[in-house]
């Protein structure tokens, strides 16, 4: 009977099994760094996008936030500006009032009546005079309520009295005549002035 020793045979397998397996793990170990690297580059790109992308927003957003700073600016100059021409108005209209109210007086005044006194301020107007008789200064009182200047007329006082010889009705009477009051934007501008002063004196 032949006897063949197959011992050989097996550890030959066997080690070329291991061999295989070793291969393997080092195919998969060497699979799965690539595997790591590839998302590792993938993450980094995606990160360096995001960065990339907020930086360009941030930059935006700072733009946005110089154009928003210009655009206050410019409102409150405006406002300023406006406040300014505000009072500038309201001061021509407090300075030309009285004079065209005496220009009015002048026109309506009848040729027997003579004024002593005018006084027109801040919308009250108050006039005294002299007149021949007691008519003509009732004449004078009506033809001035009828002005579109003029208004609520009210003769406070009428006396007949001798001056110089002669006999005349002294009178006294008040009205009243449009006078421009203070705007907010004026007083808003005369508040800014106030502020000013207070800060460049503690400045000082």
């Amino acid at each position: 009977m032949i006897r063949i020793n197959l011992l050989p045979v097996r550890e030959a397998r066997r080690q070329a099994s291991l061999r295989l397996q070793g291969i393997l793990l080092a195919g998969s170990a060497v699979a799965g760094i690539v595997l790591c690297i590839i998302l590792q580059v993938s993450v980094s790109s995606q990160i360096a996008g995001r960065q990339s992308t907020l930086q360009a927003k941030q930059a935006e957003l700072k733009k946005l936030e110089a154009t928003q700073s210009e655009v206050r600016k410019f409102e409150r100059e405006k406002a300023e500006i406006e406040a300014k021409l505000a009072v500038i108005a309201e001061i021509e209209k407090a300075r030309t009032g009285p004079v065209r109210v005496m220009d009015t007086i002048a026109v309506q005044i009848p040729k027997r009546v003579w004024l002593t006194s005018l006084n027109a301020k801040e919308g009250r107007l108050e006039i005294t005079g002299r007149s021949l008789d007691a008519e003509v200064v009732a004449d004078f009182v009506t033809d001035l309520e009828q002005t579109p200047l003029i208004s609520n007329v009210e003769l406070m006082e009428t006396q007949l009295k001798e001056i110089e010889g002669l006999k005349l009705n002294t009178f006294r009477f008040k009205a009243q005549y449009p006078h421009p009051k203070p705007s907010a934007a004026a007083a808003a501008s005369k508040d800014g002035g106030k502020k000013k002063k207070r800060r460049s004196k503690k400045k000082k």
